[in-house]
């Protein structure tokens, strides 16, 4: 049983860098799968307890305490108590509590799901780590395991450089990833595969110096080389020696920042903390192998990595990142979330009430695990997670001073390193949320733990650390198969209603569609619902069904549920809205303006509360916040046109609302002039010229809309100014210089016609149908 858990557990080690990280809910769910395997095996093992038994782990009441934590936000509680310990978190729900025929109780989070997800991820990395500590206490099994996880990091390295060279936009070759992702090896992330193998790069550089071979200096060069080459080990040495390279360059080669500078950094610790005492110090060992990685990066190239550090700063010296924005606003998340966080796992959806950042690109980690902790867990989780990294590092410290054995020592220097590049590069980014880099982080504790205590050599224990009580054991199996439990109802849950869903998922619900259709939709979202009663998008999708087989109480119940499973789901709450307006239209008042202030993408909404207002006749509003929202964002006026046609604005109204674009001002034109108001379309198409100064490229087409619209309606003398106009904002265009030649022939004036064509053809000589106009009026 003891084997079988020692091979589960390296099974997991194996799994989660391959399993493209372990980014998916598939993988996550195999790999606490995994853990939990691991972990009942050792449980039976244990029936042998002279063999085996659970021993003392350090750091793990900090640990049990985080995950209680986590477990604590979960929990409903009754309003008035949520108002006490977590006020801004009673704020969130409050809107939504006060539709509600009754007062629900609420969790300390914002949103359930996500924590009782991060929940279980963290239980699986706290579980990983005891179960390092147990297995690893074996001599035997500590070599192995560190051999393992050695080939495999090198394994990896390789890939990536030939995935790299050969196929860069595809994992594996086979599986595509999103545009412009930085995919290295099996991650889609180029910054997460540098945080891998920034962990895993020092521990190869220890057993690099491990198995280095000694060799008397006094003997000749030639003996010296004989002796390296056939010395046991030695092999081994120089296999590591090509590793530490090849994973140095791929880091290089990700384009990684912030792994550049954490696996340098850490590579300096390393040296600095190396007991000079014990191993001797040299320096051309150094430097040669600096040089390799100097000339493998130069055979890819310097450029893209100076080109890469060079986009940090602008030419006046500032800095050039979203980050120091994104982190000024996840401190105000901290201030109103102090004491106990927004909930673990949340950041996603809290940061959007937060943000200031004008890009739309949506933002689901503060790309600072220092930050994002104080975000989702507060000052609690942040004291909780800091004590126990730090019980961690002190431990590992002290065990390292106090151990002779050159293989603790070094194991100890390369798991305190890399544990030390995974903290620093942490400032810059979210490695902590990527799963296959939270296991080996996890492990790289118990790895260090393990370093400090695991005897290689001994008469009478294996380890240095105590035996645990019995009651250890009641802990393991509980935790084992409530984590078990979770992965297989929660995980497997979800995947069983996204499967129900898939199939109402397409269709477009309308009024015009069967009853019969309808129920079916009802009854899927329902079922969907029961797989997975965490999710709000099932009682969200019920309540829209419910709307068109005439069930409003219904469908506002179902608006509610969706609403209270995710507080801060912009489109659940103005759907809630919208369907208030008939029954309690202040509460619809009210709720309108939080329901955009907290959508992900407010795009959508925006317009949808402009519709509103135009319906419930505050057409004076509406048009206040249209003009804003159109000034911000132009794009969004040519979607709103058709809804301006429909609610009768007048042109004073519409003129104050239309951005300052030129392309904006032509589309309401044409929408009107389709409308068969051909004096507004004139109006607009002409006044639409008034803006080219400030368009930063003037298109043709901006003259040739004017100039199709006084042709369609016989304005010849307009057409003729507007070409005008064209042929000296743009003489660089033959076509305008082409109509007017047409213009000209048309009316008799054959000099000028023939001098628009002469023009046209010299800026395009091969316009074979102007050269033969041409020639045809040379004849007369």
């Amino acid at each position: 049983m003891y084997r079988t858990s020692y091979i589960f557990f390296i099974t997991t080690l194996i799994f989660v860098p391959l399993a493209f990280g372990t980014v998916e809910q598939w993988s996550m769910a195999m790999a606490q799968f995994l853990v939990c395997c691991s972990g009942i095996f050792l449980l039976f093992s244990l029936r042998n307890k002279e063999k085996y038994f659970i021993l003392k782990t350090p750091g793990i009441l900090p640990l049990v305490l985080l995950v209680l934590w986590m477990f604590l936000q979960t929990i409903p509680l009754p309003p008035s108590i949520v108002e006490i310990v977590a006020p801004a978190i009673h704020d969130i729900y409050k809107p939504i509590n006060e539709v509600s025929t009754q007062d629900q109780w609420i969790p300390l989070t914002v949103n359930q799901k996500a924590t009782i997800f991060e929940l279980m991820r963290i239980s699986s990395y706290a579980l990983f780590y005891f179960l390092t500590v147990q297995l690893l206490s074996n001599g035997s099994h500590l070599k192995k395991t560190v051999r393992i996880v050695s080939y495999l990091a090198i394994g990896i390295a390789f890939l990536a450089i030939i995935q790299k060279l050969s196929s860069p936009d595809k994992i594996y070759w086979f599986r595509a990833t999103p545009e412009n992702a930085g995919t290295v090896g099996p991650w889609v992330y180029h910054n997460h595969y540098a945080g891998f193998m920034e962990m895993m790069c020092p521990l190869i550089f220890a057993l690099f110096l491990y198995y280095r071979p000694t060799v008397s200096h006094n003997k000749p060069l030639r003996i010296k080389i004989v002796e390296a080459c056939t010395m046991p080990g030695s092999n081994f040495h120089v296999f590591l020696g090509v590793g530490a390279i090849i994973i140095i360059s791929s880091v290089f080669i990700s384009l990684s920042r912030g792994g550049i500078v954490s696996l340098s950094l850490a590579l300096m610790i390393f040296i600095l903390i190396l007991p000079r005492k014990i191993f001797d110090f040299n320096f051309l060992n150094y430097v040669f192998l600096a040089s390799c990685v100097a000339l493998m990066i130069t055979w890819f190239g310097w450029g893209a990595v100076i080109d890469k550090f060079g986009t940090t700063f602008t030419d006046s010296g500032t800095i050039h990142d979203l980050r120091p924005v994104l982190w000024l606003d996840s401190f105000r998340i901290i201030k109103d979330f102090f004491p106990t966080g927004a909930g673990f796992g949340t950041f996603i959806h809290i940061y959007p009430l937060y943000k200031t950042l004008s890009v739309s690109v949506i933002l689901d980690h503060a790309h600072n695990d220092y930050i994002e902790l104080l975000t989702d867990g507060g000052i609690v989780g942040f004291v909780l997670a800091a004590w126990f990294v730090l019980t961690i590092i002190v431990h590992g410290w002290k065990n390292m001073n106090y151990r002779r054995d050159r293989y603790a020592i070094l194991l100890s220097i390369g798991t305190l390193t890399g544990i030390f590049s995974i903290l620093i590069h942490s400032v810059t980014d979210f490695n902590m949320h990527n799963g296959a880099n939270g296991f080996y982080f996890f492990f790289l504790c118990g790895l260090l733990v393990s370093a400090g205590n695991t005897r290689l050599y001994y008469r009478t224990r294996p380890t240095l650390l105590d035996k645990s009580g019995s009651h250890s054991n009641m802990i393991l199996l509980v935790s084992c198969l409530l984590l078990l439990g979770s992965t297989v109802f929660i995980r497997g849950g979800a995947l069983a209603a996204s499967i129900a869903y898939s199939k109402i998922a397409n269709i477009y619900l309308t009024r015009h569609l069967k009853e019969e259709k309808l129920l079916t939709v009802a009854s899927y979202a329902r079922r969907a619902s029961g797989y997975d009663p965490l999710e709000g998008k099932y009682p969200f999708s019920l309540g829209n069904a419910q709307i068109f087989l005439s069930k409003p109480q219904d469908a506002l119940e179902s608006f509610v549920r969706a609403s209270m499973k995710n507080p801060l789901s912009g489109i659940y709450l103005q759907k809630l809205a919208l369907l208030l307006t008939t029954v309690d239209k202040d509460k619809a008042e009210k709720l309108m303006p939080i329901a955009y202030a907290r959508a992900l993408n407010k795009d959508p909404l925006i317009l949808t509360w402009a519709e509103w207002l135009l319906s419930i006749n505050q057409r004076e509003k509406a048009v206040t916040m249209l003009k804003q929202v159109f000034t911000n964002k132009p794009h969004l006026a040519k979607k709103f046109m058709s809804a301006l046609a429909i609610y009768s604005f007048n042109r004073h109204e519409i003129t104050m609302l239309l951005p300052e674009s030129v392309s904006a001002w032509i589309h309401y034109g044409s929408l009107v002039e389709e409308q068969g108001n051909i004096e507004d379309a004139e109006f607009y198409r002409t006044h639409a010229l008034d803006f080219l100064d400030q368009e930063k490229l003037i298109k043709p087409q901006y003259f040739r809309q004017l100039y199709q619209f006084y042709k369609r309606h016989n304005k010849y003398d307009k057409a003729l100014i507007v070409l005008r106009e064209a042929s000296e904002r743009m003489p660089e265009q033959a076509e305008f210089h082409i109509a007017l030649g047409n213009y000209y022939k048309r009316e008799g004036i054959l000099y000028r016609a023939k001098e628009e064509y002469e023009q046209a053809l010299l800026l395009d000589p091969a316009d074979e149908n102007t050269r033969r106009k041409l020639e045809k009026l040379q004849k007369y």
